[in-house]
């Protein structure tokens, strides 16, 4: 990996954190997993599946394996979406995202359930449909901003 597309990465994720602190509920980083996935790199991919997570770890109030699961189950969803569909456009991605929100519903019920955290769905419901429609708008000006070396998908 070069020193650009290092220092890109950085960026993505302070102005990803940023975003988070701005936004509760939504994580921020899942539309950069999904670039790094739509490159098709492995080894970017698991570097960024293990920062992503210890950000997310530390950051969620959550029983400590959520983000894993989180990001694991986006892997899953990413490769049978792409069996079927082109994995590097917007339709996709929008299509990919409402999956996502989905699986965020599910998961952060399970979760909590587990847990014993009283927890709102209404509120969970909303936060799963802003992950479905801002997962496609961050990942749309990241794919735009993105360097050249990002831009050859294998």
């Amino acid at each position: 990996m070069n020193i650009w597309l290092f220092i890109w990465w950085c960026l993505y994720v302070l102005c990803a954190m940023v975003l988070q602190q701005q936004v509760p509920g939504l994580d921020a980083l899942a539309p950069g997993f999904l670039l790094a996935l739509q490159q098709g790199k492995p080894w970017q991919t698991a570097w960024l599946f293990l920062v992503f997570c210890i950000i997310q770890e530390g950051a969620g109030s959550l029983m400590f394996g959520t983000a894993m699961l989180w990001y694991g189950g986006t892997i899953l969803l990413f490769h049978l979406s792409a069996k079927l569909f082109v994995a590097d456009n917007l339709l996709f991605v929008m299509m990919l995202s409402a999956s996502m929100g989905l699986y965020h519903i599910f998961l952060t019920w399970l979760m909590c359930s587990v847990q014993d955290i009283a927890i709102s769905y209404m509120e969970l419901v909303e936060q799963g449909i802003q992950h479905s429609v801002t997962i496609p708008l961050i990942w749309g000006l990241a794919y735009l901003l993105r360097p050249a070396a990002m831009r050859h998908v294998n």
